[in-house]
């Protein structure tokens, strides 16, 4: 077992590819003679279908067979030597006990069962005490020969720590193998894995014995309470017989063959994209980006535009401008630079929005009293415009823009005019 179980696990990195190559090309064979047509030639996308697929099927096999293997190999516990279930109250254990003496004692069964004898003999006194047998039942044969529990608590925490040295040595390993090897996919589900394998180990060593009934419900979907008077859970249901050490030392070996599975079938049923199509990939996110840059670009123009036609009038002293911004690519009719006046205004609502939108983002009763304020100020400028003034929807480059149209002037007083485009602005209204 010691020899074998190495070189099962070593096979896999062998073995998969070598027997995929033999198996497709018997299928090959039976592909021509039942489709009537030829296969498919190596390189082809339904060649790389065929071999992905029938690496996918032997390797689910061979782990199944590893599994397996692994189930029906694994040493009997002392209740399955003595035909008993692990519920099994004290009477039937010493019931149980002679019957396994009558037939196997060294006087009547010879000297060859002599070792057997005496180990499930000792195994029987170390039993007979509840804490032992807890002990055994969640650590093992080698739980016995800890002289130096005595408690429940003792043999717990000693056990605890005996079964977190398997998880010191996986983690170390997985970290060392991802240095040394190259980056894989299946890496970060390792991790998961062997974190899943550590909280079902800890749920099972963990849950109330069974010939001490509890009150305790506590329980997994693989192990179920052993105190419930029904037994559902998915290894309870597999081996009825077996005690929890088994299961965590299946659990174990499950792992390390999922370990093994993942690092060999991934790369070659999900591999990796090739260097066109990664480059396809990058050229196809830089146009996206392109894209929505460009239509970014074009709404802060359309922003821009409005706040500079928005600047120039009564407002700043200076002629109307139909214009775009300046640093927007174009310059003004003139050639030459805004006027200051309307740079300090730009200046002043671009601080002035900045401002509000953060205000706005923040939340709370801050956004509450800029909305209030805002509101507020919009009604004061409905009424001071009066009933003449029209409010139009002008669409800047195909943004919607709120612009006030100029108002009348009544009895020598000119009515104030909405600039910004929020209607909140003070230094443009």
């Amino acid at each position: 077992m010691l020899v074998t179980t190495p070189l099962k696990y070593a096979a896999w990195y062998y073995l998969p590819g070598f027997a995929t190559r033999q198996l497709l090309a018997v299928f090959h064979v039976a592909y021509v003679h039942v489709l009537r047509r030829p296969p498919p030639p190596p390189g082809t996308p339904a060649y790389i279908l065929h071999y992905r697929l029938t690496y996918l099927l032997f390797a689910v096999t061979y782990l199944i067979y590893n599994l397996y293997d692994a189930a029906t190999t694994m040493e009997p516990n002392y209740y399955e030597i003595l035909g008993l279930a692990p519920t099994a109250d004290g009477n039937m254990l010493k019931s149980a006990f002679r019957q396994f003496a009558r037939r196997y004692h060294p006087d009547r069964a010879g000297a060859k069962s002599e070792s057997m004898f005496i180990e499930v003999r000792d195994a029987y006194d170390a039993l007979k005490s509840p804490v032992k047998r807890f002990a055994y039942e969640r650590f093992g044969p080698e739980a016995l020969s800890w002289t130096q529990c005595t408690t429940l608590r003792e043999y717990v925490h000693h056990g605890l720590l005996q079964a977190s040295g398997f998880y010191i040595v996986s983690f170390c390993s997985l970290i060392f193998f991802s240095f040394v090897s190259s980056p894989s996919p299946v890496s970060y589900w390792r991790y998961i894995m062997l974190a899943l394998t550590a909280a079902y180990e800890l749920l099972f060593l963990l849950n109330p014995t069974a010939f001490a009934p509890s009150g305790s419900t506590f329980s997994s979907v693989l192990f179920t309470d052993p105190t419930s008077a029904v037994r559902t859970g998915l290894f309870s249901l597999i081996w009825p017989h077996r005690v929890p050490y088994q299961h965590v030392r299946f659990l174990h070996t499950l792992w390390v063959l999922g370990c093994f599975a993942l690092s060999n079938v991934a790369p070659v049923v999900f591999p990796a994209p090739s260097v066109e199509i990664q480059e396809k990939w990058i050229v196809n996110e830089a146009q996206q980006i392109a894209t929505l840059s460009a239509a970014i670009a074009r709404e802060t123009n359309a922003h821009l535009a409005t706040l500079f036609r928005s600047a120039h009038g009564p407002p700043t002293g200076t002629p109307a401008a139909d214009g775009t911004f300046p640093y927007l690519g174009a310059q003004p009719p003139d050639g030459g630079k805004p006027a200051d006046a309307v740079v300090v205004l730009l200046a002043q609502e671009m601080e002035h929005l900045i401002l509000e939108t953060q205000m706005r983002a923040d939340g709370g009763p801050l956004k509450s009293a800029v909305e209030n304020a805002v509101e507020r100020r919009r009604r004061e400028v409905a009424r001071a415009a009066g009933p003449w003034t029209e409010q139009k929807q002008k669409v800047v480059n195909g943004s919607a823009a709120a612009i006030a149209t100029p108002g009348r002037i009544m009895g020598g007083k000119k009515e104030r005019r909405l600039g910004y485009v929020r209607g909140r602005s003070r230094s443009l209204g």
